[in-house]
């Protein structure tokens, strides 16, 4: 959004937003919701908060978890050797034995670092800085808290916010395979997950097709390393695990906003 309003000339000052993640229960699996709200700082018309609310609803890790832009080649390779690759997802739920993984509240919270933006020498915005992302979530009457810095800073600084959600889905996956596959496999410790996309991403294009509101679809291999061999961890065993987890349910759904809100200050 600080690409898009540097490149519309809107007077964005700052920007800060929030995010509330519930559980969202559908037949079979359970899922999640996230409730936004964006507050933008600046004068700022209400031409130009639609613009950049936009913005915040098409950019990549957006379009990911809200427009089905993410579509996954999956790959199955056993600890034995042997490599598959994984056929689409059937509709219909595979039956497992094991229980869900629990979803549980959180919110996070992301604040941009207005000192972390980079001028070339001309004067121009380089790059758009960093954001301090904090991160909270209950479970059992505990809480847990991280402290995450993300964004669009010079090569090497920070993780962009694709790959920081990419690195969730695959923290995701993996979870849940573990979870959900037989627990008396010998070898589950080693289950891993690697994620990779073809090209690197354009940040000039990704901001102009958030800006206008174009879905730019992008396929993500991700190569699942499981334990045993196809007759012992089957392929149904794993697309089983794969149709309940929770972010690959976000990105085929379309479906996590529940409510978002863009207010200025």
């Amino acid at each position: 959004m600080v690409g898009v309003a540097y490149r519309g000339g809107i007077a964005l000052e700052d920007i800060k937003v929030d995010f509330e993640v519930k559980p969202v229960e559908s037949p079979g699996s359970i899922g999640f919701g996230v409730r936004e709200l964006v507050t933008l700082k600046g004068k700022i018309s209400e031409a130009e908060r639609v613009r950049l609310q936009r913005a915040s609803q098409f950019c990549p890790v957006g379009q990911a978890l809200t427009k089905g832009a993410v579509l996954a080649a999956d790959q199955v390779r056993w600890s034995s050797g042997e490599l598959m690759t994984a056929p689409p997802l059937p509709g219909a739920l595979y039956p497992l034995e094991r229980d869900l993984p629990a979803m549980i509240l959180g919110s996070v919270h992301g604040h941009y670092l207005l000192d972390t933006k980079e001028h070339d020498e001309s004067g121009a915005m380089a790059h758009e800085g960093e954001v301090k992302v904090y991160i909270s979530c209950e479970d059992d009457g505990r809480t847990s808290r991280w402290t995450v810095l993300g964004g669009h800073s010079s090569d090497g600084w920070v993780p962009p916010p694709f790959p920081l959600a990419q690195s969730g889905w695959a923290a995701s996956t993996a979870s849940t395979l573990r979870q959900l596959l037989p627990q008396e496999t010998p070898g589950l410790d080693d289950l891993s997950v690697e994620l990779a996309t073809g090209t690197r991403g354009d940040r000039g294009q990704s901001q102009a097709n958030a800006a206008e509101g174009v879905v730019s679809q992008r396929t993500v291999s991700r190569r699942i390393t499981v334990p045993g061999t196809p007759s012992s961890t089957t392929m149904e065993m794993v697309q089983a695990a794969l149709q309940r987890d929770p972010v690959s349910m976000a990105y085929r759904a379309s479906g996590i906003l529940l409510a978002e809100e863009v207010v200025v200050e």
